[in-house]
């Protein structure tokens, strides 16, 4: 029994001299990465709220951003909305607002 207790100590002793401050430093940034990534993944899987829901349907029912409409129509059917479903309607969304915004362009022979 004592051996034993002998050899884990020595063990300990070797680790602790290999070891190093600056890896100790990685391996805690590397975890606290990993947790990052882990945790976010599993909120992207997780269903949507009732207000984002209600904003699911108002943008099924509006006319004015069509190719939203359509996206928004089929995760209405769908029997449960994830949050990365509807993270990715809101990004189409923007980017249809920011292409209703431009203007086509000017065409100078007209005048």
């Amino acid at each position: 029994m004592h051996d034993a207790i002998q050899k884990i100590s020595q063990l300990y002793i070797q680790l602790k001299s290999r070891l190093t401050l600056e890896q100790i430093y990685n391996g805690v940034v590397v975890s606290i990465i990993v947790i990052i990534l882990l945790l976010s993944s599993i909120a992207l899987y997780r269903p949507v709220g009732s207000a984002q829901f209600q904003n699911i349907e108002y943008l099924s029912q509006q006319s004015m951003y069509p190719e939203t409409q359509e996206m928004a129509v089929r995760l209405m059917q769908q029997p449960q909305v994830r949050y990365g479903q509807y993270l990715k309607l809101m990004q189409a969304h923007q980017m249809e607002l920011g292409q209703a915004k431009q203007l086509p362009p000017l065409d100078v022979e007209a005048y």
